[in-house]
């Protein structure tokens, strides 16, 4: 119970740290593709993560996670795959966006990889989306 806690409180200084930086009113025209801002898809992608991690109470929960982790991977492999069309600028702008949130990605998943349960169920979704947020670098 105590680690489910510990991984909310992660989690909620995740969120923050994207409202801070990675979101919001992004002005930068080389960052979007057709009308899209890329940064906004990241940040989304990192709170939709947030929320999903937040709604683990316990194993059972967990188990659901997974299916809304695996479609938030999904996700990130779209944007991955659209990134090379950035410009430069864009591409430079959406690494330094995925850089400020990387270090938070990793206390989440080390908390999450701290708990065997959760590491045995949320672990291999959690390390595959760090993984695809470390290429956005």
């Amino acid at each position: 119970m105590m680690r489910n806690a510990m991984v909310r409180y992660g989690l909620l200084a995740l969120v923050l740290i994207l409202m801070a930086g990675c979101g919001g009113s992004s002005k930068n025209e080389d960052m979007k593709l057709g009308g899209i801002d890329t940064s906004e898809v990241l940040a989304g992608l990192l709170t939709r993560t947030g929320r999903t991690l937040d709604s683990v109470r316990d194993m059972a929960s967990a188990q659901k996670a997974v299916t809304q982790l695996t479609a938030i991977n999904d996700d990130f492999d779209d944007l991955l795959y659209h990134v090379p069309k950035l410009s430069e600028k864009g591409r430079s702008d959406l690494a330094q966006k995925a850089r400020k949130a990387m270090p938070q990605m990793q206390q989440t998943v080390s908390q999450i990889n701290a708990s065997p349960g959760l590491r045995d169920i949320l672990g291999p979704s959690m390390e595959s989306m760090m993984e695809k947020l470390g290429k956005l670098m």
